[in-house]
């Protein structure tokens, strides 16, 4: 295992560092069509954000040589791990593919844009010998339905969250949420305030933001003068796959060896392992690209700060060092304004670190579930973890 750093957290306390990162863009469907220009960009940008684009005999020649690298995970049966299913009918009558393992104090999962439940592969093996671990798909994704209306905005993902939430039948839980189902969490804690150290005992919010996930990519790749081009040629390549998604299907199909170099770069840190790429590349490529234009809107013009200050339970913030997509300087700043948040930092982790750093964060989760839904038995105990805390070197 590789060997962790401790990093200065809020109010002087110490938390940790390891590796890794995963997932995605996004934009908006129009109705009227665009100018000949927004067309050409979209398709040029669609094109690269699919995996389309020239030097197709160089991407394909990388992927190979990137396959080949030693990967200890290579024997993982990805997306092959199944619970208990059912359905919940959210407020608006969406269905939502729900599935439990394990028994014992409850973790409900919330995943990231574009992904599903079984992108928790690691939680969903290692954590349900001590939890009861709930897992579900985001409307439009994996295995849940499409909402009637085309409402993917962060209002109708918190409600879903709660529907999850009401589900379980759980008067404690604690929620761990990815990207852009942290947001919808902050947005669920923006709208049911009463639920927040009652119901819902505590967060973990992984590899999340507090707004415009654009501005996270984008200051990922440029520089700061450069975020409205940035910006108007992701949004263009959204617009284009919602105006012609047969086409925008047809381009992510031939361009599968470049979008795993995307994934890779987004997603990933410096060495990820192959299968994880793909495991994750495969998630990404199985999301309807209508439902990618008809999400994205809900992920830009985003900015929940107001929230953080207002959070009164306690909060774990993980995130990957090299996370291209919510960067540590978002981590950084919800760790500081949320009172008492821990923040974790993952060595060489990109926005997957719950795969590439799995069994450093899984044991953090359980310690950080374990404790707060213990308070919640025995509210009197004092809280563990104000002082100095360093995870031992292997």
């Amino acid at each position: 295992m590789a060997a962790r750093r401790a990093t200065q957290g809020k109010g002087g306390r110490k938390t940790t560092a390891t590796r890794r990162a995963a997932p995605a863009a996004r934009h908006r469907r129009q109705r009227e069509s665009p100018p000949l220009t927004a067309r050409g960009i979209g398709l040029v940008a669609g094109g690269l954000l699919l995996g389309v684009g020239a030097g197709i005999t160089l991407e394909r020649t990388l992927v190979r040589r990137d396959r080949r690298r030693d990967d200890p995970e290579a024997g993982e049966p990805f997306g092959r791990i199944r619970g208990i299913p059912a359905t919940v009918t959210s407020h608006d009558g969406t269905k939502l593919h729900v599935e439990e393992l394990g028994s014992g104090p409850c973790l409900v999962f919330a995943h990231g844009f574009s992904l599903t439940q079984d992108a928790w592969h690691y939680q969903r093996r290692d954590l349900p010998d001590r939890f009861r671990c709930v897992f579900f798909d985001q409307r439009g994704h994996g295995r849940s339905g499409q909402p009637r209306r085309d409402d993917y905005s962060l209002e109708a993902l918190a409600r879903d969250l709660r529907a999850v939430l009401d589900w379980t039948g759980e008067e404690r839980v604690v929620v761990v949420a990815h990207s852009m189902g942290g947001m919808a969490t902050l947005k669920f804690a923006e709208l049911f305030p009463e639920e927040l150290g009652d119901r819902v005992a505590g967060l973990a919010l992984v590899g999340s933001t507090y707004l415009d996930t654009v501005r996270g990519m984008t200051a990922a790749v440029t520089a700061r003068g450069a975020y409205r081009a940035q910006r108007a040629l992701i949004t263009g390549a959204f617009r284009f796959m919602g105006q012609d998604p047969v086409r925008a299907n047809q381009l992510r199909r031939r361009g599968s060896d470049l979008g795993y170099l995307g994934t890779r770069l987004f997603g990933f840190g410096s060495e990820p392992s192959p299968s994880q790429v793909a495991f994750i590349d495969r998630t990404l490529a199985g999301t309807d690209v209508e439902v990618w234009a008809k999400v994205f809107p809900s992920l830009i013009d985003v900015d929940l700060s107001e929230v953080l200050e207002t959070l009164r339970l306690p909060v774990l913030i993980a995130v990957g060092d090299k996370d291209r997509i919510t960067p540590p300087t978002a981590a950084r700043h919800m760790a500081e304004k949320i009172p008492g948040a821990r923040l974790l930092v993952l060595e060489d982790a990109g926005h997957c670190a719950f795969l590439e750093e799995h069994e450093v964060l899984d044991a953090e989760l359980a310690a950080f579930a374990s404790e707060v839904l213990d308070q919640a038995r025995a509210p009197a105990r004092r809280r563990r973890g104000v002082g100095n805390r360093r995870l031992r070197r292997s």
